[in-house]
């Protein structure tokens, strides 16, 4: 079972740099600063060391990501449920991603792990899932419409 799982993270982190690796430095390509391999290059090893980064600085997002308050914590120590959030999420992603939509993996875990849950026959916390994902889901665009405006003033 454990190499299913880590075969299932893998996919997701697949997934995930398949939507949004080049993301990051498409301006780069576009505005002709620099070719199409170039961009890409730059875009795999921002990835990369992103990525290590979030190992040391992003605990506190991994042990949202995890369930723990928002289905029973016996559900979120079965390694079948992570499997079911992973494989689930990483699908939504690729699919999306493959079909030129956009997507955001922080969306598709927020929804594999409600699907997961609800599922499994799990009670869903909606409260904590209200407080703790769609909130901040939603908020983070007003803000950052906000301070765009503000800054544009600005300066």
């Amino acid at each position: 079972m454990m190499i299913f799982l880590l075969a299932s993270v893998v996919f997701l982190a697949f997934a995930n740099g398949a939507n949004d690796n080049f993301k990051g430095v498409a301006s780069l390509h576009g505005c002709g600063a620099c070719g199409y391999r170039r961009a890409l290059s730059w875009a795999t090893v921002a990835t990369a060391l992103g990525g290590i980064t979030a190992v040391f600085l992003a605990q506190g997002l991994i042990a949202k990501f995890g369930g723990k308050g928002l289905v029973p914590d016996a559900l979120v120590a079965s390694p079948r449920f992570a499997l079911a959030v992973a494989l689930g999420a990483g699908s939504a992603v690729l699919l999306a991603a493959r079909l030129g939509l956009p997507v955001s993996t922080t969306h598709a875990l927020t929804g594999a792990l409600v699907g997961s849950g609800l599922a499994a026959g799990a009670p869903v916390a909606f409260g904590p899932l209200t407080k703790g994902f769609i909130l901040p889901l939603l908020a983070a665009p007003a803000l950052a419409a906000l301070l765009g405006a503000a800054i544009y003033i600005v300066l």
